[in-house]
């Protein structure tokens, strides 16, 4: 029998955290156990937790860490080998484990699993959105960073099911990340063993929720994906992936500089991006120039039309 255990990452969501746990215990294929990491929260999640859940749920308490650390934390407590996570924000329709369960016992040789996703907006609109699958479709990804890349919602840290030996050989989330712990995670998996995904959109993933992290920092910062990628470089070469992966990064640098820290008007990100590139002698980072000239309500025209078309 198959058996998840659930990993929730928790900081400051008193007013999504209830919904996101009944969403876990109405699965119509139940979890074996449901763990919290709370990560020094100041707002009344946890007496919420406590009060709503209280032996149904397991929760531990840290101080703040970050997410990444406290889904280490949630992994390294984990009995079950198979460790589905989600967002303090986020949904799973009823079938969400079920569909996974289905996708462990067809590739069972698989480390990690997903099923596609879908966003509600700020208005309670659902955005099923696109990849280029029939909504029936279960299978193994061959090249991850090329389809991920053509697919936009096929993985999120709220679809996610990871065999527990990878984390029991050490290969955990990246620590004090500030932005894209996650991707580079993924990423890092999909060089490692087989992805298998099922097309049916059964996470929802909230663009309303409270809290959703979308901080400015004052000092400059290059996305994890990103250092990830040079300072593995070499390594990487060697990778049958590898040229589907370096056209990934580019891709991710490009929207990353253009679609947040330009919008966001965070130069010293760009310069922070700039530099590194520079550093390992990479001539993409003369087409991020323009990032700095390019007028916020242009970049926000161009980030209405690429939503409505996924």
């Amino acid at each position: 029998m198959i058996k998840f255990s659930i990993v929730i990452p928790l900081y400051n969501k008193e007013e999504d955290i209830v919904n996101t746990i009944n969403s876990v215990l109405n699965q119509s294929y139940p979890a074996d156990e449901i763990i919290i990491v709370d990560d020094g929260s100041t707002d009344k999640s946890v007496e919420i937790i406590k009060n709503s859940f209280g032996e149904k749920v397991t929760l531990i308490s840290q101080k703040n860490s970050g997410e990444t650390s406290a889904r280490n934390k949630g992994l390294s407590e984990v009995k079950n080998e198979y460790v589905a996570l989600i967002d303090a924000d986020d949904l799973w329709e009823e079938d969400f484990l079920l569909e996974i369960k289905s996708l462990i016992e067809k590739y069972p040789s698989a480390i990690f699993y997903s099923t596609a996703s879908q966003s509600v907006d700020e208005h309670g609109v659902s955005i099923k959105n696109q990849v280029s699958f029939y909504d029936e479709f279960q299978g193994i990804i061959e090249d991850f960073p090329k389809t991920f890349s053509e697919n936009y919602g096929m993985l999120n840290s709220s679809s996610v099911c990871i065999r527990k030996t990878i984390f029991d050989k050490g290969v955990l989330f990246p620590k004090g990340e500030k932005r894209g712990g996650d991707l580079c995670y993924w990423l890092a998996l999909s060089l490692l063993g087989n992805f298998a995904f099922s097309a049916k959109p059964l996470s929802i993933y909230r663009l309303d929720a409270s809290n959703r992290s979308g901080m400015i920092h004052k000092e400059g910062i290059v996305p994890c994906p990103i250092k990830w990628f040079y300072e593995n470089k070499e390594e990487l070469k060697e990778h049958k992936q590898y040229k589907s992966l370096k056209k990934f990064i580019y891709s991710n640098i490009f929207i990353t500089v253009y679609g947040g820290f330009a919008l966001s008007r965070n130069y010293i990100s760009i310069d922070a991006v700039v530099e590194l590139m520079k550093k390992n002698k990479d001539w993409f980072y003369i087409l991020l120039y323009p990032a700095y000239l390019v007028p916020v309500g242009l970049l926000n025209f161009i980030k209405k039309i690429r939503r409505e078309f996924r």
